[in-house]
């Protein structure tokens, strides 16, 4: 048999398993797998192909491509980026033009398996096919690492595809850039711009999916891939402004004329320009640190490895990197690191908490544990939480542009978190049972003058949070905080008094009842709240009092009381369905307390 029968034979192999139909039947995945598997090997092999069969395979991979089987969606990939090297990268510009915007229409696909596959796809492309086309690609791709907007068509496995198919496809660029012969031109310069400002960008808000669905927090494999990105991009970053092609450095003495003009306000008091600087230094260590401390124990391990792997590249030193020695006492270089277990991946990095360039990125992580509430064996909140005790028991910050106490720093980002994350209940819950926790050990409630600020700002918070809110275990840590408050012998204790005693006219019994006891506390530990001559009566209708009955039964108690305390009640109206509510406090949509059982189940403890 010649070569060129044997090439026949080769070419003939797919066309003769599609025309037997083998794959259907149990075999049929084994075979799809096999296919590709075979595609990528006479790829390889670089087997001279007639068009017609070019066409053939290429549409069996992309058919591969959109299989809902991962392994043989990953089969089809490795066969694509071997097809695409062998048969495809010398095309003219037309037909480069028509297979890119082909993929490109994949990512936008109605049907989600195509979804997937299509970014792993261009993930694979050569240089040639992305050189005059790198733009509209990256955009394309940046795009769909964001949550969708239409939750019908949320995905979490085709955002990890795309951040990883993005990853890619900059390090295919950035490396055809490197071996072209070609001088530094401003097509390059844009480049590496929009991998700093845009993929950089992208793969930061990659970084805050938090996802959820029927199987969990599916966000965490998007933020692992985009623990991955950050670095694989650092890496590229950093190299090209080690080769000194940016600054004017390099060989190519137009390069300084091109970069200057180009840069604007973005070239230091040194006229040089760098794509890696302070500020992409301080957000990538923030961004991987608030990784680390969050309640996965998967996701800390992976952070803190990637957090290892900046410190000590040995081939690419990353610069800028702000209070670097102290990140190194904590990511050591220690064989035996434990960074999933808890109580050995906390005491580390609760120390950067007193740096201002850190503290928020990892107090945001950090409440997500001390405040968690799905961790039904505590061990991860108690070990949190103590971790954080003792970093406070210190006197002063390290930082050398702040003398002030640990304590006043936590207390400042606290608020932060409070007013960033506003009405997102995944950040603001698990806040405010950290912030419960923290005053039950007495923690902002001596700070002398900054306690009365503090105070009056969660205050404002709660007014927001729990106006409306049907959630138990925001309600229950916001009445809880209320109580701690209002005994503070300060003025603000007024103010959460008043606002501790509004609950006892709320639509949910159970809520009713529990403040109901948080005020009984209230005025056993100040009784200054109310006139010494009747706080004695107060408690008695307090402690007697049935709070979770209807509240028609209790509306004579109610208004005793807040007469005892020297309180407007305010008028009270009947609902719709015969109770009462008092007119000044706004009802929550859903007064069916039914309707929110499974908050009420989740709060406690189930």
């Amino acid at each position: 048999m010649s070569l060129t029968d044997k090439q026949k034979t080769l070419a003939n192999v797919v066309p003769a398993i599609e025309k037997a139909r083998l794959y259907r039947g149990k075999g049929g995945e084994i075979m799809r797998a096999a296919v590709s598997r075979f595609i990528e090997c006479i790829s390889l092999s670089k087997v001279a192909l007639p068009e017609k069969i070019k066409k053939s395979l290429l549409d069996t991979l992309n058919e591969n491509l959109r299989h809902p089987n991962s392994q043989i969606q990953n089969a089809a990939v490795k066969g694509l980026k071997h097809f695409f090297y062998a048969y495809l990268r010398d095309s003219d510009d037309k037909s480069t033009i028509v297979l890119t915007e082909k993929y490109l229409n994949m990512l936008t696909d109605p049907n989600v398996m195509v979804r997937r596959g299509s970014p792993l796809a261009i993930g694979v492309f050569p240089y040639e096919l992305l050189a005059n086309q790198w733009r509209n690609v990256l955009l394309k791709l940046c795009g769909c690492c964001k949550i969708e907007k239409n939750p019908r068509e949320r995905d979490a496995e085709a955002r990890v595809n795309a951040v990883k198919g993005l990853v890619s496809v900059c390090e295919t660029l950035i490396s055809g850039k490197e071996n072209t012969t070609t001088s530094f031109t401003k097509n390059d310069f844009s480049l590496y711009i929009f991998i700093k400002n845009e993929v950089m960008g992208s793969l930061f808000k990659a970084l805050d999916d938090y996802s959820l669905d029927r199987r969990g927090d599916v966000g965490s494999w998007v933020r692992a891939a985009a623990l991955d990105g950050l670095e694989r991009c650092t890496y590229m970053l950093c190299k090209i402004d080690k080769s000194g092609c940016l600054s004017g450095k390099s060989d190519d003495n137009d390069v300084g004329s091109l970069a200057k003009p180009l840069a604007g306000s973005m070239l230091n008091k040194n006229a040089e320009l760098l794509l890696f600087d302070e500020d992409l230094a301080t957000n990538l260590v923030g961004g991987i640190c608030k990784q680390a401390v969050e309640k996965l124990d998967k996701l800390r391990a992976a952070a803190a490895s990637v957090l290892y792997r900046i410190l000590y590249n040995q081939m690419i030193y990353i610069p800028y990197i702000p209070f670097r020695e102290k990140l190194e006492e904590i990511i050591s270089k220690e064989a035996d690191a434990e960074w999933a277990v808890p109580s050995y991946t906390y005491p580390r990095f609760v120390q950067l908490l007193q740096f201002g360039c850190y503290s928020r990125d990892v107090l945001s992580g950090l409440v997500i544990s001390v405040g968690d509430l799905a961790d039904t064996e505590k061990s991860l909140k108690r070990v949190s939480l103590l971790t954080l005790l003792e970093y406070l028991e210190g006197i002063e910050s390290e930082d050398p542009n702040t003398t002030t106490s640990r304590e006043y720093m936590l207390s400042v980002d606290i608020l932060w978190v409070l007013q960033q994350y506003r009405k997102d209940d995944r950040v603001i819950v698990p806040t405010l049972k950290a912030i419960e926790s923290l005053l039950s050990k007495k923690i902002f409630l001596n700070m002398e003058a900054q306690t009365p600020t503090f105070c009056a700002a969660v205050l404002d918070s709660l007014a927001i949070e729990l106006k409306g809110s049907a959630n138990f275990s925001k309600l229950y840590a916001g009445i809880a905080i209320l109580g701690y408050i209002a005994s503070v012998p300060e003025p603000i204790h007024t103010r959460a008094f008043s606002e501790l005693l509004t609950f006892l006219s709320h639509p949910y019994p159970k809520i009713r009842k529990a403040s109901a006891e948080q005020v009984y506390l209230v005025l056993l530990q100040n009784g200054n709240l109310v006139a010494e001559d009747k706080i004695e009566k107060a408690l008695e209708i307090i402690s007697e009092t049935c709070w979770d009955d209807d509240m028609d039964l209790i509306k004579h108690q109610r208004l005793e009381f807040f007469e005892l305390a020297g309180l407007e009640a305010g008028p009270l109206d009947k609902n719709s369905d015969g109770t009462t509510t008092k007119t000044s406090t706004k009802k929550p949509e859903n007064l069916d307390e039914n309707a929110s059982y499974s908050s009420l189940v989740e709060s406690s403890g189930f």
